[in-house]
C-alpha cells in the first residue's frame, strides 16, 4: 500500500513541478521580438575549408548530396548542380545533414590569409567546417590547391545566392 499510495503522490507533484515557471532556465528571452534573434546561433571561428572536385561537374546530382529530398530538400527545384544559380559556388557546410532547413543556406566564406571572399550555396554536408567545388576554392585560395584553408563564414540571406 505504502508503494501505491508513493506512486499517487509522485504523479501529483510531477503535474505540479511542470507548472511551475522555468526561472532561470527559461530560453526564451522577451526583450529579443524574433524567432531568428531568440535562436541565433554563433558560428564557429575560424573553420576549415576542403575542396572536392565531385562539385565541379555540371551534370551531378542533387539527388546524391544531403540535401536532396525531403521538406527541405532542392532536388525537385535544382535537379543537376548546374542548375543552382551559384555553380561552381557550392559545396558542404558543417550545418547540414539529410532534410535540413538549412538546405540551400548562403555562406560568405572569407580566406584569412589573404582576405578573398566567395558566396557559397551549401548543399550537403562537410563534417567541420566546409567542402567546396575545387573551381570555388581556387577562387578562395588566390589559384591554388594546397588543402586546407582557415576561414571565417558568415550565413547570409539565400536570396544573395539566387536561392
Amino acid at each position: 500500500m505504502i508503494y501505491f499510495t508513493t506512486f499517487i503522490i509522485a504523479l501529483f507533484l510531477t503535474q505540479i513541478a511542470r507548472a511551475l515557471p522555468q526561472g532561470c532556465r527559461d530560453h526564451v528571452y522577451p526583450d529579443l521580438s524574433t524567432l531568428d534573434e531568440q535562436f541565433n546561433l554563433t558560428i564557429p571561428s575560424p573553420l576549415e575549408v576542403t575542396f572536392d572536385a565531385t562539385f565541379d561537374n555540371p551534370q551531378g546530382l542533387l539527388n546524391n548530396v544531403a540535401c536532396s529530398n525531403g521538406d527541405n530538400g532542392l532536388a525537385s527545384r535544382f535537379p543537376t548542380f548546374d542548375t543552382l544559380p551559384t555553380f561552381p559556388f557550392i559545396g558542404g557546410a558543417y550545418d547540414i545533414v539529410w532534410n535540413s532547413p538549412n538546405c540551400g543556406g548562403c555562406w560568405k566564406i572569407t580566406n584569412t590569409a589573404n582576405n578573398r571572399a566567395i558566396h557559397i550555396t551549401a548543399i550537403d554536408t562537410a563534417g567541420a567546417g566546409f567542402n567546396i567545388a575545387e573551381a570555388a576554392f581556387k577562387v578562395l585560395s588566390g589559384g591554388t590547391l594546397g588543402n586546407p584553408l582557415i576561414v571565417t563564414a558568415q550565413k547570409i540571406p539565400e536570396t544573395v545566392c539566387g536561392i
